[in-house]
């Protein structure tokens, strides 16, 4: 049913999350798994593998760090494959492109549950895909954290 899945990976805890539920259906029906992260600050090809290097965050590691714990992570769960792909310039038009010239059958995405205004301010990514991928997207939603008492 889904033997190319997509998922969208920029480091983030939602964009985890994401990978967590793709890494799942990729295992479940022994499917290909891509990453796809934009830069759109690059210049060049070059500047974009060099990012990659950058620290991310308080835990320190770096992008091809977290590329390569999913990876395992992916074949240890049963996916086929799993490759990571790195775009450049702004991130809704390059992942419709990339996903417009390289058929998949799924693309997952991370949500940070932004509310109307800021998604108006800040454009939303989920949104972008569910709207324009020429495949079916699923949206996942980052999680609440629980405060006692609610």
């Amino acid at each position: 049913m889904f033997e190319r899945v997509f998922v969208a990976f920029d480091g983030s805890p939602e964009s985890r999350g994401a990978c967590q539920v793709a890494i799942g259906i990729a295992g479940t029906f022994r499917s290909s798994l891509t990453v796809g992260t934009v830069h759109p600050d690059a210049e060049s090809a070059t500047d974009g593998r060099l990012g990659n290097l950058v620290p991310l965050g308080e835990e320190g590691k770096t992008l091809d760090g977290l590329l390569e714990e999913l990876r395992a992570a992916a074949l240890a769960a049963g996916a086929r494959s799993m490759e990571s792909v790195v775009l450049f310039g702004e991130v809704v038009p390059a992942l419709l492109e990339y996903l417009g010239s390289h058929p998949h059958d799924l693309a997952v995405t991370g949500s940070r549950r932004l509310s109307r205004g800021a998604r108006l301010l800040s454009g939303s990514i989920s949104a972008g895909l569910a709207g324009g991928a020429p495949c079916p997207v699923l949206v996942v939603p980052a999680r609440r954290s629980r405060r006692p008492g609610k």
